[in-house]
């Protein structure tokens, strides 16, 4: 029997936790049609993750929601290393620092409910009418055909689910099982994931033995002095972290023995719990009258090389990579995860990206997980070891471990360090002799020139730096302009254009770009969809006053009939009376020369050359568009001739 139009999807999402959730905002910011299919009966509610790293709220800032998360979340600014006193008994403070490095990103680390992040993804999700989430329900069957085409209409992953959320009339009509068509899924149901084990993937394991650890979110009453700021403690009855939380929720992380954990799990008494850390924290008191979430886990780490399966079905966060909470890592690699999925998935399915791009997901993402796994590995160990000495003889380099890997927590290991390799969706930096590199339309082999800003790194996402607005002198993060929406962010770095020589040379490329058949203007989506277009922007380093902003090319002040003249695409690098502004070439590492960087739709830079690197630029453009070659062709060898 054929399906109604109600049972196909572009994209079936198994899961409704951070990665699905994440995915499925890329799928309703772009319009695509989309299921999300979630055993529970609602969103999360109380514990599990809690920790937000800098790079995952500026992936949440992309979409506007990383400001009210933001506020709603508590900085945890500093962290605490604690030790025993074994002279004196009890504990004794070690240490105190930042809990960031300064300088990486303008957010720090957080900490925030899941539940209220998935809140916070649910509401934007349900703003737009493309995505359906069906609660209460599972999948029972998955099959894939074998045919290999692009044919439109064809749906060739058929996916039994069934739902235990429908009436009593409902389900003797039998309406609570029915066969779902979709052109891709991904599966983002956790670390039992159903998805995977219906593909037949399986995951490696590395288990650590007696590595069990409690964890309590409650309202602390103690005197312990430093409850609201994050700890790490090592005493002789056990090794305890403290992570303060909104609300003035506290999570601690107890480290128990196997009898402990056995005894939890066989009458879930709290009790049990509470005495351990109890016994950690003396000569401190605890006590508390709210107890919101509890569980006990067992540190290990899993990882399945497979990321995705005929280039349809996809798999992210826990269902391909589980480890220790230790370092918060768990929803912030699953959301980075499918914010990486969800623009190529997006830009495939509106036939502006070839199918290609989507092998890029598993080439960009295991390393990240391989990573992680990695380094989850020697947190635990530093923070499960117990310390070698006491508080009176104990050297400065007692912890230097631990705190090298704090500092890698909040840089390389949180998401601002990743860089993607270079493939499809990024140049190389190789200066290959461009006559011998040819691709298979005769033309160069893009290759970036990184010594034109020798601080932005190819593959990496493109740090933000303050700037001023040319028209209004307001500053703006540089960032704020990369929104996702699946455009491609080409940004010139123009220098001082008040040079008559610089300034020619950036007429030139301006004029180049704003040409009808210029690949610019060719690709994308008619009707106004951003997705798979390039935007453009200008940053110059000359007097903002000395630039009249209506002299500039039209393609940096693009004009509705409606709406006017838009003023967001030139900034000027220059200080401002109350700004910490003026330092963007000076940090990026760009000369006055000048560059272009092209930036993807997830905000990690894809290219950067010289003013005159058109060739290099629609030649990296080309490979990913869906247009017809002789079109592409044309397009390209027109341009290059202006």
């Amino acid at each position: 029997m054929a399906l109604g139009a109600n049972d196909q999807f572009d994209v079936v999402i198994i899961g409704a936790g951070p990665a699905g959730l994440m995915a499925g905002v890329w799928l309703a910011q772009t319009g695509v049609k989309t299921l999300i299919v979630e055993e529970k009966l609602r969103r999360t509610l109380t514990g599990h993750a809690d920790g937000l790293e800098s790079r995952t709220l500026e992936i949440l800032n992309s979409f506007g929601l990383g400001e009210p998360i933001w506020m709603e979340s508590n900085r945890t600014v500093d962290v605490c290393l604690w030790v025993q006193n074994s002279l004196e008994g009890g504990l004794q403070r070690k240490s105190v620092s930042p809990n960031h490095n300064p300088g990486w990103s303008r957010f720090q680390e957080a900490t925030l409910c899941q539940g209220r992040i998935e809140k916070h993804l649910l509401n934007f999700v349900k703003r737009r009418g493309n995505v359906k989430i069906e609660w209460a329900t599972v999948p029972t069957s998955l099959d894939i055909s074998n045919r290999e085409t692009e044919t439109p209409g064809f749906y060739p992953i058929g996916v039994r689910i069934k739902s235990s959320n429908l009436g009593a009339d409902e389900q003797m009509e039998g309406k609570h099982e029915r066969m779902i068509k979709a052109k891709y899924l991904i599966g983002c149901d956790g670390a039992h994931s159903w998805v995977r084990k219906r593909l037949g993937l399986a995951s490696q394991a590395d288990q650590t033995p007696d590595g069990h650890w409690g964890v309590i979110d409650c309202i602390p009453l103690t005197n312990f002095p430093d409850i609201r700021k994050r700890c790490i403690i090592k005493s002789d009855g056990g090794n305890l972290m403290i992570i303060p939380r909104e609300r003035k929720l506290v999570r601690f992380y107890i480290q128990i023995s196997p009898i402990v954990a056995t005894s939890f799990k066989a009458n879930n008494c709290l009790s049990t719990l509470i005495r351990v850390l109890k016994d950690i924290s003396q000569p401190y008191t605890f006590d508390t009258c709210h107890i919101e979430w509890s569980t006990i886990y067992t540190v290990g780490q899993r990882l399945c090389n497979t990321y995705s399966v005929k280039n349809r079905i996809f798999l992210a966060g826990d269902a391909v990579h589980t480890h220790s909470p230790k370092a918060g890592q768990g929803m912030n690699v699953s959301i980075q995860d499918t914010y990486n999925l969800g623009w190529k998935l997006s830009s495939v399915l509106m036939d502006v990206a070839t199918p290609e791009i989507l092998r890029t997901y598993q080439a960009e993402r295991l390393p990240v997980a391989e990573k992680l796994i990695a380094f989850d590995r020697r947190i635990c160990s530093e923070i499960c070891s117990k310390t070698r000495a006491t508080i009176s003889d104990c050297t400065s380099d007692e912890f230097a471990g631990l705190r090298s890997t704090l500092s890698e927590e909040n840089t390389r290991a949180s998401g601002l360090g990743v860089i993607y390799g270079s493939g499809l969706l990024v140049t190389s930096t190789d200066n290959e002799d461009p006559i011998r590199c040819r691709d298979r339309m005769h033309h160069c082999c893009p290759h970036s020139k990184p010594h034109l800003a020798r601080n932005i790194i190819v593959g990496k996402r493109l740090s933000s730096q303050p700037v001023l607005c040319q028209s209004d002198s307001r500053p703006w993060h540089l960032q704020d302009r990369l929104v996702s929406t699946g455009q491609w962010h080409l940004i010139i770095f123009s220098a001082d254009i008040t040079n008559i020589i610089q300034k020619a040379r950036v007429e030139r490329l301006t004029e180049t770009l704003s040409h009808p058949e210029s690949l610019i203007n060719r690709i994308g989506l008619p009707g106004g969809s951003p997705v798979g277009s390039v935007v453009t922007y200008m940053i110059h380093s000359a007097p903002r006053k000395e630039v009249e902003f209506m002299d500039l090319a039209p393609i940096l002040r693009p004009f509705d009939h409606e709406t006017g003249y838009d003023y967001s695409r030139v900034f000027a690098d220059n200080k401002a009376n109350e700004e910490v502004c003026g330092c963007a070439y000076q940090d990026y590492g760009i000369g006055p020369e000048g560059c272009m960087v092209l930036v993807r739709p997830d905000q990690h830079v894809a290219f950067i050359g010289a003013l005159e690197d058109t060739d290099a630029l629609y030649a990296f453009l080309t490979r990913r568009v869906r247009l017809d070659w002789w079109q592409v062709r044309v397009s390209v060898e027109t341009c290059n001739r202006l």
